[in-house]
This record gives structure tokens, sequence and C-alpha cells, in this order.
């Protein structure tokens, strides 16, 4: 039986995110969504309230994909490219590639950077950027508490949170929400 918030169970544990975000395909559906406004607005009168509604519909998704491009498409020239698709219609560009946010990221005692990225219950643990092993660990990395300590290679690694990029660093998803990593991280806040 699911939860409802009639039913008077507790709702089910978010699971971890995807391990690729789809920025290149969230960019190319803005781009999609705006030239068909842009085509409805050609087809309708100069004047009147629906062409003024699809204007500003336009604009919405327009500083929409604005943002989304200065924020995570670091490149300018890249940016210019996606600038002349949605604009000019233009190739759509092959870049960026999707986000791999973390599920958990810590420090050994050697000073090591231990990285479990994934999901479900296919995660990888990467160790100074080279893989090590795939694990199972959805219920282990779905906890929300403050501290967690990540167990590998029989040593217990405290998490660490210094990343300056938020999404890729598996704090927050594509709509902002935090993850379970990111509520971890504010929880002592």
């Amino acid at each position: 039986m699911g939860s409802s918030p009639s039913s008077g169970s507790l709702p089910r544990r978010r699971s971890p995110e995807a391990s690729t975000l789809p920025l290149r395909e969230e960019l190319a559906a803005l781009v999609h969504h705006y030239q068909h406004l842009h085509n409805e607005l050609q087809r309708q009168k100069l004047e009147g309230t629906t062409r003024r509604e699809l204007e500003d519909k336009a604009f919405d998704v327009r500083e929409r994909f604005d943002r989304l491009l200065e924020e995570w498409v670091p490149d300018e020239e890249l940016r210019e490219q996606w600038r002349e698709h949605i604009h000019n219609r233009r190739p759509e560009p092959d870049e960026p590639a999707g986000i791999e946010p973390l599920a958990f990221q810590g420090l050994t005692d050697a000073g090591s950077v231990v990285q479990v990225r994934g999901q479900a219950d296919e995660y990888q643990v990467w160790v100074d950027g080279s893989l090590q092993e795939r694990i199972a660990a959805r219920k282990d990395l779905s906890v929300d508490k403050p501290v967690l300590h990540f167990r590998w290679d029989n040593k217990e690694i405290p998490e660490t949170f210094n990343a300056s990029e938020l999404l890729a660093d598996g704090l927050i998803d594509v709509h902002f929400d935090l993850t379970p990593r990111g509520k971890r991280a504010t929880a002592g806040l």
C-alpha cells in the first residue's frame, strides 16, 4: 500500500538522484518550447490577448534558458552556439555533457578523495579519480542525517562538503531541491 497524505502513513524515502543529469537535453527542450511559441506568435494578429500571453510565455522560457546557460555552461563560445541555435535555428551543439552529481564524498586519513556516484543500487566508488568498485548502497546513501560516515576498504570515511558547484557536488537537483546529500550538508547550519 502506497503512502498518501490522507492515509496517515509516512511518505516514502526519496531515492538518490540519477547519476547523470540531462543538462543538454534540458537546454534542447527549452529551445524546442521557445521555437514552438515563436511559431505560434507568427500566426497571431499583431494585437490581442493571446499574442501578449504567448509573448509572456516565450519571454519566461527565454529567461530560463539564459539562466541555465549562465549557471551551468562556463564556455562563452558554447553559450553563443546555443544562442544561435535558439534564435537562428543553427544546429544543436553537442555539449555540454551531463552533470554526474555525487552521492557521497569524503577524505581518507591518507588524504585520498573517495567519491560515490550512481543511482538506485548501482553506485560506483571512485578513489582519487580511479574506479575501485561497484556497490549497492541506496539505503545507506539516502539518509539525511547531519553526519554520514561511509564504510569502504574497512575504514570509516567522514563526509566532506567543499564544492562550489552545488549541482556537480550532488547537493541540489536540477529543480534546486536539496538531495539527501544536500540535506546532510545543511543540517548543521
